[in-house]
């Protein structure tokens, strides 16, 4: 198994996308995030790359076979596959990657506020459990970058589910949504040694993609494959 989160250096797009856009829906020169795609399979060392038409749900796809043209309506994907790439795009939401070195499964998921809200990391783990009899002691998650506390300011409309994970500071309302991850996936049985969870907050950190610090911008990627 090989994985990386990779951040927005290093790549060939300009402007707001400098330079390692891997989005083909954020307005960037269709060419050049080719090339920036060109260049992930050789740090990933793969060249089957498989995204997701992310909709910020819980919505989880089982790729049986290579189909790298079709790009489906998800936010989580699972494979046993040996020749693909699961790819999650980011600019603020948590990109989470899972790997199952017994049954030699991998996951990808796309975890923003509402797929938080609804446990898609959760979910995505009951499914390879469901799906390739994985047990849940045997899983390793990896969670890239994220927004964190200090610039992830919500409204109390936004809040509901989350009512542990907030911060008040200045009248303002603030979101714990890398802890409420975690707290979900110890629930269910993960334990904190198969956890590796950044600690880079995408707004702070300029040498990642953040759409509630720029608005227009480009997204960074978790990728794993077996």
């Amino acid at each position: 198994m090989k994985f990386l989160f990779t951040n927005r250096d290093s790549g060939v797009s300009k402007a707001e996308f400098k330079s390692f856009n891997l989005a083909q829906h954020v307005g960037d020169d269709p060419k050049n995030v080719t090339k920036n795609r060109e260049l992930l399979c050789g740090h990933i060392g793969a060249k089957n790359l498989v995204f997701m038409d992310q909709i910020h749900g819980d919505h989880i796809e089982i790729i049986s076979k290579l189909d790298t043209k079709k790009v489906l309506k998800t936010d989580g994907m699972i494979t046993n596959l040996k020749d693909i790439v699961l790819c999650v795009m980011v600019a603020d939401c948590l990109p989470i990657l899972f790997y199952d070195d017994v049954k030699k499964v991998i996951a990808a998921a796309h975890a923003g506020r509402n797929g938080v809200r609804l446990k898609i990391a959760n979910k995505i783990i009951q499914e390879m459990a469901k799906e390739f009899f994985c047990k849940v002691e045997n899983i390793k998650v990896y969670i890239g970058a994220g927004i964190k506390t200090c610039c992830y300011e919500i409204k109390r409309d936004t809040s509901l589910g989350f009512e542990d994970y907030l911060i008040f500071k200045d009248k303002k309302m603030y979101l714990d949504i890398t802890k409420k991850c975690v707290d979900d996936l110890k629930d269910i049985g993960v334990s904190e040694e198969n956890m590796e969870v950044s600690t880079i907050c995408t707004s702070c950190d300029e040498s990642y993609f953040s759409y509630r610090r720029d608005g227009k911008t480009g997204r960074f990627c978790g990728v794993i494959t077996l």
